[in-house]
């Protein structure tokens, strides 16, 4: 069972001009710019802001390293950008880390919905801000852990949220759930996407990213949020994900002593790849149910997709994976990966 944190809530900082260093301070010197979370106006051309939201988890670094390059190469703030930015830096004392997050902090992803935690009061003031500033589109960025392709997600199927979407990657993701973050929050305020962009530290990924961010402040309105041309595109919908009970040990082939779930060596290789029914995904040792999957509905729904046979780990169904991660600790913090399914709605999508 998750802890509810016991820590005061942490407090948004407020910058009404971009903080002297902050494009080229390195994440580990962070917390010399930005005490904490903060949200900055970056100055543009007259018209609302882009909402731009990075390091809601403190490892998954693109996004902030893309938002330093577009500060150097616009000249920002001597220099307008061609559109303003509201930049929401986020977990700052773990990016310091290199972590997801620190203990005893809630998920600075899963605190959009819900009053548990006190970072729920940060997110909480964080909304009322954007809302205020009324923002034609809001991107938020993400790091996968596991080997995943580029791609965007989408939480409303309106043509706006779609456009922004495909114009980062052909592969689009629809989901509803976790109800808990940041985008769901943000798509009821303006189109919103989330871009998973790779790894952290991957100069493709960075770069990627930077070229779209020039697209959003540089494109008219309206072409920003049309299909663009030529726009083949594969929308998948998230139906479940699977979790790990904390208490387990876990780890990858080849199995250890002591371990009561093994997964197989290449379980990220899996991601965005059609997986037939009977595929294992791994050996467990006790004689429970090993996994639980989770529908969108909060149903358990692990007999529908997994089968626990010999000590083996099995597809009940064909499925179509996402997120899958080697990182154990992420795994626990998390969820093991999610499942898809290939989205069939209007054509116009």
């Amino acid at each position: 069972m998750e802890l509810v944190s016991t820590t005061q809530p942490p407090k948004l900082h407020h910058f009404d001009r971009l903080p002297a260093g902050l494009a080229n301070v390195s994440l580990d010197r962070l917390g010399t710019i930005l005490p904490g979370p903060s949200l900055i106006r970056i100055a543009g051309e007259p018209g609302p802001p882009l909402f731009v939201s990075v390091l809601l988890h403190g490892n998954e670094t693109t996004g902030f390293l893309a938002m330093q390059r577009i500060i150097s190469e616009y000249g920002a703030p001597e220099q307008p950008l061609p559109r303003p930015v509201l930049l929401f830096v986020g977990n700052v004392a773990a990016a310091a880390q290199g972590m997801r997050k620190l203990d005893g902090q809630a998920d600075y992803n899963r605190i959009w919905q819900g009053d548990r935690h006190p970072e729920h009061l940060l997110a909480q003031k964080v909304l009322a801000e954007v809302r205020k500033a009324a923002p034609l589109a809001g991107i938020d960025l993400h790091n996968n852990t596991g080997k995943n392709p580029h791609y965007g997600c989408v939480n409303r199927l309106d043509c706006a949220s779609l456009s922004l979407a495909r114009r980062f990657s052909r592969i689009i993701v629809w989901f509803t759930e976790p109800h808990e973050v940041l985008s769901l929050a943000m798509s009821h305020i303006c189109p919103t996407v989330t871009l998973e962009c790779g790894v952290s530290g991957d100069a493709t990924g960075t770069n990627h990213v930077k070229n779209y961010l020039r697209h959003c402040l540089e494109l008219p309105e309206e072409t920003l949020f049309s299909p663009p041309p030529n726009h083949l595109n594969e929308i998948y919908h998230t139906t479940a994900r699977i979790t790990v009970p904390e208490n387990l040990c876990i780890g990858f082939d080849p199995c250890e002593d002591g371990q009561d779930i093994s997964f197989r060596e290449d379980l990220e290789l899996l991601n965005f790849e059609p997986v037939p029914a009977g595929t294992e995904l791994g050996r467990y040792a006790s004689a429970a149910p090993a996994l639980q999957v989770i529908d969108d509905h909060n149903r358990d729904v692990t007999e529908r997709y997994l089968s626990f046979t010999d000590g083996r780990i099995l597809t009940r169904v064909p499925m179509t994976p996402s997120m899958f991660t080697s990182d154990t600790r992420i795994i626990k913090q998390d969820c093991l990966g999610y499942v898809m399914e290939t989205y069939r709605g209007k054509e116009d999508f």
